[in-house]
């Protein structure tokens, strides 16, 4: 059960944070950009090892992956900080 949990919130927080990196970028922020591609990688990575030993993980991805951006992009209409 902890690995789909944990697969759940990787990808939650991948696609949360790729939608900074996004923003980052489309700033032309080079620095802030690749803060953030650094932690979205590692994020995403925890979720690939998990889901890469046992493929049902894909599941809890998948839902992470879809609240994760839903997420990050309504925090992105009112930002807290840039």
């Amino acid at each position: 059960m902890w690995i789909y949990l944990t697969t759940f919130l990787a990808i939650f927080a991948t696609d949360l944070l790729y939608v900074y990196f996004i923003k980052s970028v489309q700033n032309d922020n080079p620095l802030r950009a690749a803060w953030w591609s650094m932690v979205v990688t590692f994020t995403a990575s925890i979720a690939v090892i998990n889901y890469t030993e046992d493929h049902l993980a894909l599941i809890p991805a998948l839902i992470g992956a879809f609240f994760g951006t839903y997420i990050g992009m309504r925090m992105r209409k009112n930002p807290v900080t840039d």
